[in-house]
């Protein structure tokens, strides 16, 4: 069985973090072992309290998990201090040098709590950028970390390739903000040659906010690489994957939606 590692914030309300990232891996039949950055409680509406974790705990969970295990792929996603996105940078530096790592780089929650520093997210950049295979940030993460504003395809492509000079492979910004085409993913290649692919959005749905569809599609990413599949690849299967959770999500309370995780054959292709 593959195996891929998970770091992030836990959710109490399962929604999204860790929760929904250790789902998705399970639901799509990897073994998925997980880093808890921070221990957040939520309810429906909004984050009650935000209790990050030790920077020295962090390294330790790290260190037991890449001593024990050989992963096939890494996904993060909240790293809410400058020390702890030290600690993962080591920790990936040292046993997970040239494999897949999917970086999420997670500002703030669908309601607006901001989950990271100013200084973790330069740190973020800085140190963990150059180790991405793949970063995937959405409109709002896109705009704070290039700096350039987003409403169009072309301002996503432009933003985009500015944070890819920043050391990943491949930048992915998510379309599910986007004025101009919502719902249209953009994949931008390793050069400033290659011509940026567009993910249409087969159906994008508007009558429901769904919470952790960030976490979901990164954690999908994650799997296809981790089983073999290409950057383009693993995208447009991811891709596909989050389209059905979206479509068969669950309203659980107040208005707010949950992603309906359902197992698919790796031959099942967009």
């Amino acid at each position: 069985m593959k195996t891929v590692l998970a770091i992030a914030g836990s959710d109490s309300s399962g929604a999204a973090g860790l929760q929904c990232d250790v789902k998705t891996i399970s639901t799509l039949g990897l073994h998925a072992l997980s880093v808890v950055t921070s221990v957040t409680s939520q309810t429906s509406e909004q984050v009650c309290s935000l209790d990050h974790i030790a920077p020295l705990t962090v390294q330790s969970q790290l260190t037991s998990a890449f001593s024990n295990y050989k992963m096939d792929a890494v996904k993060s996603g909240m790293i809410p201090t400058q020390e702890s996105v030290e600690e993962v940078s080591d920790a990936l530096r040292r046993f997970h040098a040239s494999k897949p790592y999917v970086l999420d780089p997670v500002l703030s929650t669908t309601s607006g709590t901001v989950l990271m520093s100013d200084f973790a997210a330069g740190a973020v950049m800085d140190k963990l950028f150059p180790l991405a295979t793949i970063v995937t940030p959405n409109i709002h993460e896109a705009e704070k970390l290039s700096g350039d504003k987003i409403s169009t395809r072309t301002e996503a492509v432009k933003a985009g390739r500015r944070l890819l000079k920043l050391g990943s492979r491949y930048v992915l910004v998510k379309g599910g903000h986007l004025v101009e085409t919502p719902g249209l993913d953009i994949l931008i290649g390793p050069t400033t040659d290659s011509r940026p692919q567009f993910l249409d959005s087969y159906e994008f749905i508007r009558d429901r906010d769904v919470r952790g569809t960030g976490c979901a599609y990164a954690s999908a990413i994650a799997c296809g690489l981790a089983n073999g599949l290409d950057i383009s690849a693993s995208v447009n299967w991811a891709k596909n994957y989050i389209t059905r959770a979206i479509q068969n999500a669950t309203c659980l309370t107040k208005g707010t939606w949950i992603l309906t995780h359902t197992p698919e054959r790796w031959t099942d292709q967009p």
